[in-house]
């Protein structure tokens, strides 16, 4: 059997597979366009904003990669009360082999990571996450 073969074997197998995933989710945000110009204000560029994508990154990406592969499971994660949150929350409701978990911790910030793209090349990413301890009471109910 030759190794491509092998690994196709794994692949359809996985949709059998049932995975617990637990770790730190994020929504990673594309804000995409084109660059046209530099800023009058500082010698940067300006971008032209086209479209905008989210994605669940981080524990997230894995689960979404563990359904399209055809698997299922169980995830488990925190975030904060926010908008970065909910869509998590909406972007996991769309993973139907996925059952999610998602335990709110008030007054903690979503880990959101933003790259802003132009012409095909990541200019800048800007991130907005907690780096404090999940608080006693999240952590009891996370285990």
């Amino acid at each position: 059997m030759s190794a491509l073969s092998s690994l196709t074997d794994l692949i359809e197998r996985l949709s059998d597979a049932r995975v617990l995933c637990v770790g730190d989710v994020m929504l990673d945000r594309y804000v995409m366009g084109e660059v046209e110009r530099i800023s009058p204000e500082a010698p940067i560029p300006v971008l032209r904003v086209e479209r905008e994508t989210t994605m669940l990154g981080g524990a997230g990406n894995v689960a979404s990669n563990i359904a399209a592969l055809g698997g299922g499971g169980h995830f488990i994660a925190v975030v904060g009360d926010d908008a970065a949150g909910a869509e998590i929350t909406r972007l996991l409701a769309d993973l139907k082999t996925i059952h999610a978990d998602l335990m709110t911790q008030n007054g903690r910030h979503t880990t959101l990571k933003t790259r802003f793209i132009g012409a095909n090349q990541q200019m800048m990413r800007a991130d907005v996450e907690s780096t404090t301890a999940l608080d006693a009471s999240t952590q009891s109910q996370l285990l």
